[in-house]
């Protein structure tokens, strides 16, 4: 496969002299050359030096976002929108919109207020990651190659990409779905067309990472149209859908739903793709504005990310809202008894993609359904762009593996082929089974993303002493990871229980499995970094 590097993956800003990393590798020269005629070194040697040391290649130009401006702008705030946006679309892929009607079907509106909750996690968790890439010019991935020896360093890679292959599945079996609904196609063949699609995405890249970035935000803009004219039609309960936001409770039987939540929203392959995002914005980092000039990119990067997380989260509400409302008999008027019918079997069969849009019509007509394959076939091929390019940044920056974007792509819809294709012939109704696992790895993945991401952000060394994480945030963040750590515990023992008592093979399996699981947690937790 020919062709060069991803003009958005390798899009980095530039450092200058006032970097702490041209600082140090300046002072390394320095010592390795004392005594030497050479000792001098420029700064333009040091960015040279970095560059070919981390391999950071300036394909397509950054997007210069100007001076330092101590007001407001909302001129510079529309140059800084792009990543952002591109991080939410995570936040809206096949496996969140599946999470969604689960929810909506066996808790009604209750669970608004956990669904936003983990969206005010999210941005809390991805402003660290973004931070990251602004402070240091080096995005998550490179920072792991840094600081990591091989021994952590490739078991925490092989662990991420398998959260992205996961990833890619529900992504082409959504895509699937949505072909199927629209034009018939039977849903292997759409799993075969959903891998071809993707590629006419992954080549606007070459174009520049604002025209990628209008394409996800218009991706946005469809979900956002699409099924908030459901819940118009829908006419819920506006009054409960404000109790579900602001009193929070979990019903008994939607235990399993809550967890789910955590699990479907926050993606471990976002860390690395929002961190290397912001790199596409050119800040000054001249000594006199440096400072500045990173606190504002810091604020911009903060405020639009919580607006694209807002619209992700309306995303996720108005699905929730319009099948809890299918599902509950509400106080309004049941004619053709849909609602009472799907209230007394919601907790024996919960409904997958495709069975939904045939509740919809039930519900709305012929519309219904149309309106949930065009938004779904947004999701499943804007989620894969991203995933895409999340992917590039980790092999690149991790393992320094240099792979063309097209490669890359051919490389993981081939290995989540296989699966995703047996599910599709040989088991359909077995779909939403499979995404729910997906689902649960990517739970379990988190930590592996999450624990190096807080480590980097509180470090001094890193960050510098003035972006490091304070305590009050750096103690919020570590209790953060310990409850997802506990939620994958809470997922993971009840299933290593079960399989240990079947075999004394299956229960040797299952704790070596559940145990070297907390030693990759542990190892990450407690290895060194600067």
């Amino acid at each position: 496969m020919t062709g060069g590097p991803n003009p958005i993956v390798n899009n980095y800003s530039r450092h200058d002299e006032s970097s702490p990393l041209i600082s140090k590798h300046t002072n390394r020269h320095s010592d390795n050359s004392s005594g030497s005629s050479n000792s001098h070194i420029s700064a333009n040697d040091c960015v040279s030096q970095i560059e070919e040391e981390f391999e950071v290649h300036d394909i397509a130009p950054s997007i210069d976002i100007g001076d330092h401006e101590a007001a407001f702008s909302l001129r510079k705030l529309i140059r800084f929108a792009g990543p952002g946006f591109a991080m939410s679309i995570a936040y809206v892929d096949p496996g969140n919109i599946c999470s969604d009607l689960h929810c909506g079907a066996v808790a009604g509106y209750k669970l608004i207020w956990l669904l936003f909750l983990t969206h005010a996690l999210g941005l809390y968790i991805q402003t660290l990651s973004a931070r990251i890439g602004i402070v240091t010019g080096q995005n998550l991935a490179q920072h792991c190659h840094r600081q990591y020896t091989k021994r952590i360093r490739i078991p925490l890679w092989l662990i991420c990409e398998l959260a992205i292959i996961g990833s890619d599945i529900q992504e082409a079996i959504g895509t699937a779905i949505a072909l199927y609904l629209l034009f018939g196609i039977a849903v292997w063949k759409g799993i075969l067309l959903a891998a071809s699609l993707s590629y006419a995405i992954l080549g606007i890249q070459r174009f520049g990472a604002r025209k990628v970035e209008a394409i996800l935000i218009a991706m946005i803009a469809v979900m956002c149209g699409c099924f908030g004219i459901e819940v118009l039609m829908a006419k819920p309960d506006f009054g409960q859908i404000a109790e579900g936001l602001f009193v929070p409770r979990i019903p008994a039987n939607a235990m399993v739903q809550a967890v789910g939540i955590v699990g479907a929203v926050i993606m471990p392959h976002n860390l690395f793709l929002h961190s290397a995002l912001v790199g596409t914005r050119r800040i000054k980092r001249g000594s006199t504005v440096r400072h500045a000039s990173i606190r504002e990119a810091n604020f911009y990067t903060v405020l639009e990310s919580a607006i694209a997380l807002l619209f992700s989260f309306t995303i996720n509400a108005t699905i929730l809202i319009v099948f809890a409302d299918i599902y509950s008999m509400g106080n309004g008027v049941d004619p053709t008894g849909l609602r009472g019918a799907l209230a007394r079997t919601a907790e024996a069969h919960l409904p997958g993609l495709l069975e939904a849009a045939g509740l919809l019509e039930k519900a709305f007509g012929k519309a219904g359904p149309l309106l949930w394959a065009i938004g779904l076939l947004a999701s499943g091929q804007s989620s894969t762009a991203t995933g895409t390019m999340a992917g590039q940044f980790l092999m690149e920056g991790m393992m320094k593996l240099q792979v063309s974007p097209w490669l890359r792509m051919f490389i993981s819809r081939s290995i989540s082929l296989v699966p995703t294709m047996l599910v599709g012939t040989l088991a359909t109704k077995y779909l939403d089974q499979f995404d729910e696992w997906l689902n649960v790895l990517q739970s379990l993945a988190l930590p592996f993303a999450l624990i190096p991401t807080l480590k980097f952000a509180q470090s001094k060394g890193i960050m510098t002493g003035d972006f490091a994480l304070g305590p009050y945030w750096r103690a919020f963040g570590w209790a953060t990871a310990a409850a997802i750590i506990a939620l994958n515990v809470y997922l993971l023992l009840p299933l290593v229980l079960q399989m240990a008592v079947q075999s004394m093979v299956a229960a040797a399996l299952a704790y070596t499995s559940f145990g070297v699981y907390l030693t990759l947690v542990g190892v990450l937790v407690f290895a060194d970094v600067e």
